[in-house]
C-alpha cells in the first residue's frame, strides 16, 4: 500500500457513491456492521431498497460460507474470501468471491444457469417447490439462495469460475439491485470490473476498503469491523490502530474539502509483513496544502524523543495547529507509527487537491 494506490483505487471507484471491500474474517458481526454501513450512508432516494438491500447482502455473505473451500484469518492471499459492494447511480452491486472445489462447479453451474433463464411465474413455482421439498436442493436442484436472490432483484446473476489450479477455482458471483422506474443513464458495471478490484486488494493486502462520505454514521461502522477483525492482535498494537483510526477518520469528516455537501474519502487496512498499513485519501483545499505539508515534514524530521517531548509541551501549553507548526494529532500518530508518516498531493484543479496518507504499526 502506498500514498500512489490510494489516489489509484480512489479514481478507480471515483463515480462511487459508496463502496465497500473487505476480506477476512466472515463473522456475523461483520456482516451486521457492514449492512449498517451502507443503511445509513444511503441517499434518500434510495431509502426503499434499503431492506432489500440488507437481505441481498446477508445472502452473499452466506454464499461465501456456503461454498467456500477455505478457512478466514488474518494471513490472507490472493484466493481469500472476497465482498464487495457498491452503488453508481441508481443500481447497487453486491460482489461475492470464493475458493471452491472443481469437482463442484458443474453443480453450482447448473443452479444459476437454471435460475438466470426462468421466467417471474416459473421461478415462483420453483422457490415454493425447493421450501416443501429439501432434497431438491441438496441434490443439485436450484438453491433457495440463488432463487430468492433473482426474486428479489428481478435480473440475473453474473458469475465466473477462475481457475487456481487443479483442485479448486475462485467462484465469483455479481447481484444487481436497482429501482426499475429510475434510469439513471449509467452503463452498467460488470462481473470484470469487480474481478479486477478483486485482483488489486489482493496484491495490496487490503483487509478492507471503503469509498463514500465521511459522515460521523460511517465511521462507528468502520471502527467496529477493524475491532471485530484484530481479536488476535496484541493489545498494544490493538490499542495504537484504533487510536489512529479514531483520530484520522474523525479528521476527514470534520475537514476533508465537501463536494456536493460531502466530504467524500477513502480508506483502507492491509496487512502485510507482520503489520498493519492504514492509508487515508481525501480532498484538501488548495490554499491549505502547503501548511499540512510544513507540518508532516516537521513531524518526520523529529526523533521519538523530541516527538514526545513537544508532544509533552502541547499538552502542557494547551497549543492549537498554527501555520507551520504540527497539530496535536499528528504529533501523537508520528510518535506512534513504525516509520515516517508517507504523505503525497495530487493537484485536481485550481480549488483542491487529493491528499493521500499512508502509515504502518
Amino acid at each position: 500500500m502506498t500514498t500512489k494506490t490510494i489516489y489509484d483505487f480512489y479514481k478507480l471507484l471515483e463515480n462511487d457513491n459508496i463502496s465497500f471491500s473487505y476480506r477476512g474474517s466472515f463473522s456475523n458481526n461483520i456482516l451486521t456492521m457492514a449492512t449498517q454501513l451502507f443503511k445509513e450512508n444511503l441517499e434518500e432516494e434510495h431509502s426503499k431498497l434499503k431492506n432489500k438491500l440488507s437481505f441481498l447482502m446477508i445472502e452473499s455473505f452466506q454464499n461465501i460460507s456456503r461454498y467456500s473451500e477455505k478457512e478466514s484469518n488474518i494471513d490472507l492471499d490472493e484466493t481469500s474470501e472476497f465482498f464487495l459492494t457498491r452503488n453508481v447511480g441508481d443500481t447497487f452491486y453486491i460482489i461475492s468471491a470464493n475458493l471452491i472445489d472443481n469437482d463442484k462447479i458443474d453443480m453450482v453451474r447448473e443452479k444459476l444457469e437454471r435460475v438466470n433463464t426462468l421466467e417471474k411465474t416459473e421461478l415462483n413455482a420453483l422457490y415454493r417447490e425447493v421450501l416443501t421439498n429439501k432434497q431438491i436442493s441438496e441434490k443439485g436442484g436450484a438453491g433457495l439462495g440463488f432463487i430468492e436472490m433473482v426474486r428479489k432483484t428481478k435480473g440475473k446473476l453474473p458469475f465466473d469460475f477462475v481457475k487456481v489450479d487443479d483442485k479448486q477455482s475462485m467462484f465469483f458471483m455479481q447481484i444487481e439491485l436497482k429501482n426499475p422506474k429510475v434510469d439513471d443513464g449509467l452503463p452498467p458495471i460488470k462481473l470484470s470490473d469487480a474481478k479486477f478490484i478483486q485482483e488489486m486488494v489482493a496484491l495490496e493486502n487490503i483487509l478492507m476498503m471503503h469509498k463514500g462520505d465521511f459522515s460521523k454514521e460511517a465511521v462507528g461502522p468502520m471502527l467496529r469491523m477493524v475491532e471485530e477483525n484484530m481479536q488476535n492482535v496484541s493489545l498494544k498494537v490493538h490499542k495504537k490502530i484504533f487510536h489512529f483510526l479514531v483520530e484520522i477518520l474523525q479528521n476527514i469528516s470534520k475537514h476533508a474539502y465537501p463536494i456536493n455537501g460531502k466530504h467524500d474519502g477513502l480508506f483502507q487496512i492491509g496487512f502485510g509483513d507482520n503489520k498493519f498499513h492504514i492509508g487515508t485519501g481525501n480532498f484538501i483545499a488548495k490554499n491549505e496544502v502547503e501548511n499540512l505539508r510544513n507540518q508532516l515534514d516537521m513531524v518526520n524530521s523529529k526523533s521519538v524523543d523530541e516527538l514526545n517531548e513537544l508532544y509533552r509541551k502541547y499538552l502542557r501549553e494547551g497549543k492549537s495547529t498554527k501555520s507551520g507548526s504540527a497539530g496535536l494529532g499528528l504529533i501523537d500518530l508520528a510518535r506512534e507509527t513504525d516509520d515516517m508518516i508517507k504523505y503525497e498531493f495530487t493537484e485536481e484543479n485550481d480549488d483542491y487537491s487529493f491528499f493521500s496518507l499512508t502509515v504502518k504499526f
